[in-house]
């Protein structure tokens, strides 16, 4: 069959030709509609993840959980986040080093470095926080599953 296939397209027979360009163009367009979803996913997922890390940067921890920490672990979350003003931490950078996302499951594991000191001291300490990330179709937004780090 796929060798007659060929012969009537070397013949150049206009309705095989036409199935064969109509398609060609269904797959595309499958195909590409399959991987514009899960880039628009991972996009989200780095907005989301540099605008988190951001707020922390310039103190507005707050805001931070408000905006992206899943409501499962937000007053813990809270907690940790007045501890934080409480002792004067202050984070001066952060990097993102990896980002592994999981599109099956819907979910990502970042790891971040954060330069911070803690008043009275000026000394810049470094740490990493690893990060879990879900994200919740209901609200269409990526949700942080994990608390705030030691800041030692």
């Amino acid at each position: 069959m796929f060798k007659s296939f060929v012969e009537l397209m070397k013949r150049g027979c206009p309705e095989v030709k036409r199935f064969a360009y109509a398609s060609l163009c269904i797959a595309i367009v499958a195909l590409s509609s399959a991987c514009a979803g899960q880039v628009g996913l991972n996009e989200k997922l780095d907005s989301s993840v540099k605008s988190f890390n951001r707020m922390l940067r310039w103190h507005e921890v707050e805001t931070a959980g408000v905006t992206f920490i899943d409501s499962g672990i937000n007053d813990e979350y809270q907690k940790q986040a007045e501890a934080l003003k409480k002792r004067g931490v202050s984070v001066t950078d952060f990097r993102i080093l990896t980002t592994k996302y999981d599109p099956e499951k819907k979910s990502a594991e970042v790891v971040a470095e954060f330069d911070y000191y803690t008043l009275p001291s000026n000394r810049i300490k470094t740490l990493s926080y690893h990060q879990n990330w879900l994200y919740r179709e209901n609200i269409k937004s990526w949700r942080l599953q994990s608390g705030l780090p030691d800041f030692e």
